[in-house]
């Protein structure tokens, strides 16, 4: 062994051959690792823990819900609209919205085939487009119909009872077909002020008008109807946890709006944009001019509030539909939808003209600038000093000569009142168009209200007080206008005005009411009255009165004209020249407080274009009509009694002798045919409302029944020979408009030819062409 001796031993060696120091090292590394890793993940774990159970315990507790309960929401149904004597305007009913669930009929064997043909008959869908949804079996929401109404929801869920009650279908049963309960707005009036009250879109939301403005309101608070449901998205049947929350109705308005005075507006703008052929719709306003309160507002053209998607224009939607592109003709449905929409009287300004000269007028007599003595010379044109030469022309080429304060007014002469201007002031003028309102929005509680556009004070030069004066340079809202205007005769006060005056909750309460808000003092009340006289004289003057056309017998109305350029074009004529003819109405004229505004956009009228001859008889019929309505008594003097509308008495079986005196009585005329001495017959029929001096036919034959004449035509003729013409007819007419010596008939409403009864009453519209504004 002594060879071994000399060789110490060497050390051990691990399996991997490393040293054992290497390899405890390396142990120590893992472990370490090990150990840190277990620790993050423990830490992370319980980080997690804290997160879902303590931090965010709500979150995840509501997703958890969500996947362990079915949520089925129910419509509320939207408040009610109504007019203000409860006249329902807008109401919304229960529908339905069929839903399928694939998956289910799939599990229960349903017959699609079958089921998808049923589904299409009674809904009038495509049978193929229903069972393509029918064919997605892992779908378990598939949604076939909204807004179903319950005609046709009863008529669906009775054939399904019927259907799985036949014993050869027990394999093959109806299921998965549910009735979603929804709710459905509907318009009883249809076209009913539909650019006031606006309509809500498919989702039940408030699209333009009211509908939008009190959303909130009228929405109400959806209900549901919570079920369990498994893991496989079932609802588990016979369950305890079942939870049903009701919906809670919207809340109702009751409208300023009154609906017979809303049908007298609707009626005569229809008959003015069809007379004038005006081409870009007509306004009217009717206000209560010491409340605010909006009576009726209206623009024609309109459109069904329940079908508001089409196109009312008939003639416009069939040169939309011959468009061949198909992003071109979208377009102009768009742009055509959003036109018959648009609320003109609120959302749109316009130059106002001369009806804005009873707002200078009020400025310049309460600043002192002019009094009832103050006088211009009118020689049909004036020149703007430091303008080079620029001159402003009065309607009347010729000029009015030298006028007072009430003639300007009257015959509202430009000159005078860009002489008026001057005297005000650049600084005063625009404190005035502040103080009555032009400066700022109305307030009115509608959607969308446009903003006036006036000069500042530091860009008004000569020029722009010049036309500002006559109404020509200041843009403006119709609603604006009326209530500015409305100021300058109501005893100075501009008011606030609004169409909601009560919000009721689903039970009928009332939750608030809105009432008159005053927002200032803008004309004394002396000058006020003054303003108000004068436009009545001008009104009652059947001689040289401007704003005669809107005379009602029996009622002081007062009012002032207005006609203006779309473009500004005060220099001189213009071919293209378009126009806007409007008036101002009020009654009674001594104590305003009905006011209307009627206002044309671009009328092509071949007589005229200006305002009180195109507007002011429709202001006139308005008044005339809703006056005796709103309880005003006719105060006649001796002319208008002799002619005033009354209802024929009943004279039939009455002798000859009896029927003439009640005839005479009631200061008709008649014409007796017959050889009898009884009256068998009578035209115009007993109730029947025409003019004293009419001339009623009597017939005392057994059996008479009326004889017939030929309608000759009177349009063009001046009014005496209307008269006469109609008389040697033996025919009788209602005077509609002017009736001026120099007004001529422009309509009649049996046309010419037309075989009538002897007797009937025609109606024949007046307009006085040499009626300047």
């Amino acid at each position: 062994m002594a060879g071994t001796q000399g060789n110490p031993q060497q050390p051990r060696r691990g399996s991997d051959d490393r040293p054992q120091s290497t390899v405890s090292q390396s142990m120590r590394v893992r472990v370490t690792v090990i150990g840190v890793a277990l620790c993050l993940f423990f830490g992370l774990l319980i980080y997690m823990l804290y997160t879902y159970q303590v931090r965010d315990t709500e979150k995840w507790s509501a997703k958890a819900t969500a996947q362990q309960l079915s949520d089925e929401e129910i419509a509320p149904n939207r408040g009610v609209i109504y007019d203000a004597n409860m006249k329902v305007l807008a109401r919304s009913s229960t529908v339905w919205t069929i839903v399928a669930s694939p998956r289910d009929m799939k599990e229960a064997k349903t017959d699609i085939i079958t089921l998808a043909q049923k589904l299409a008959e009674i809904l009038d869908l495509d049978a193929e487009k229903v069972l393509e949804k029918l064919q997605k079996s892992d779908s378990n929401y598939q949604s076939i119909k909204k807004k179903v109404e319950k005609p046709l929801a009863d008529a669906l869920t009775a054939w399904i009872d019927e259907y799985n009650s036949i014993e050869e279908n027990k394999s093959t049963p109806i299921r998965g077909i549910s009735l979603v309960q929804d709710s459905k707005r509907y318009y009883p009036y249809g076209n009913f002020a539909s650019t006031v009250l606006g309509f809500v879109n498919a989702d039940g939301n408030g699209v333009l008008g009211l509908e939008r403005r009190y959303n909130d309101e009228l929405v109400g608070t959806p209900g549901r109807v919570v079920k369990p449901k498994n893991a496989w998205g079932y609802d588990l049947p016979n369950t305890v946890y079942e939870a049903d929350y009701d919906a809670q109705d919207g809340n109702s308005l009751v409208l300023t709006i009154d609906e017979t005075i809303q049908h007298c507006v609707e009626k005569e703008l229809a008959s003015l944009v069809s007379l004038n052929n005006v081409t870009n719709r007509a306004v009217g306003i009717v206000m209560n001019v010491k409340t605010g309160e909006i009576l009726a507002m209206a623009t024609m053209p309109d459109y069904d509030l329940n079908d508001p998607y089409t196109i009312a224009d008939a003639a416009q939607a069939a040169e939309i539909a011959a468009i061949a592109d198909d992003d071109a003709r979208q377009d102009a449905i768009y742009t055509a939808q959003w036109a018959q929409w648009r609320n003109k009287a609120v959302s749109d300004t316009y130059y106002p003209g001369s009806v804005f000269k009873t707002v200078t007028a009020s400025m310049a007599l309460d600043s002192g600038a002019a009094d009832a003595g103050t006088s211009f010379t009118c020689g049909g044109k004036i020149e703007i000093p430091g303008t080079g030469g620029l001159h402003m022309n009065c309607a009347r080429p010729q000029g009015h000569g030298t006028l007072d304060f009430y003639g300007g007014l009257n015959y509202s002469c430009n000159p005078y009142f860009i002489q008026l201007g001057w005297r005000i002031g650049a600084e005063r003028f625009c404190d005035y168009l502040q103080a009555f309102g032009f400066k700022e929005k109305t307030g009115i509680d509608m959607d969308d209200e446009a903003t006036c556009i006036t000069y500042s004070v530091d860009r008004m030069g000569i020029t722009e007080l010049s036309s500002s004066a006559f109404g020509q340079s200041s843009s403006v809202t119709p609603i604006a206008m009326l209530t500015a205007a409305s100021a300058a005769i109501n005893g100075g006060k501009l008011v606030q005005p609004h169409v909601v005056k009560q919000i009721l909750d689903a039970d009928g309460n009332v939750v608030k009411t809105i009432g008159t808000t005053v927002k200032r003092q803008v004309i004394s009340e002396t000058v006020s009255r003054q303003v108000a006289t004068m436009l009545g004289e001008s009104v009652a003057d059947k001689v040289n009165g401007h704003g005669h056309a809107a005379y009602v017998a029996g009622y002081h109305v007062g009012g002032k004209s207005g006609t203006s350029q779309k473009h500004q074009n005060i220099h001189g004529d213009d071919e293209a020249q378009e126009y806007v003819a409007s008036f101002f109405g009020f009654a009674p004229a001594n104590d305003p407080e009905i006011g209307v505004l009627v206002f044309v956009d671009e009328p092509h009228n071949p007589n005229t274009t200006f305002g009180g001859t195109i507007c002011g008889p429709s202001v006139g019929n308005i008044l005339g009509e809703i006056m005796p309505y709103l309880g005003y008594t006719p105060d006649y003097n001796e002319e208008e009694a002799a002619t005033a509308v009354v209802s024929m008495p009943n004279l039939v079986e009455l002798t000859l002798d009896a029927a003439s005196r009640k005839v005479n009585e009631n200061g008709f005329a008649a014409t007796t045919i017959g050889e009898g001495t009884t009256v068998t017959y009578q035209y115009p029929a007993a109730g029947t409302a025409v003019a004293r001096q009419s001339t009623v036919i009597l017939y005392t034959d057994p059996g008479a029944t009326g004889q017939t004449v030929t309608v000759p035509n009177v349009i063009g003729k001046p009014y005496g020979t209307v008269s006469n013409i109609l008389k040697g007819a033996k025919l009788n007419f209602s005077a509609q408009g002017s009736e001026s010596n120099n007004s001529i008939a422009v309509s009649q409403n049996v046309a010419e030819g037309a075989e009538v009864q002897m007797g009937e009453v025609i109606e024949i519209q007046f307009q006085d062409p040499s009626m300047t504004d």
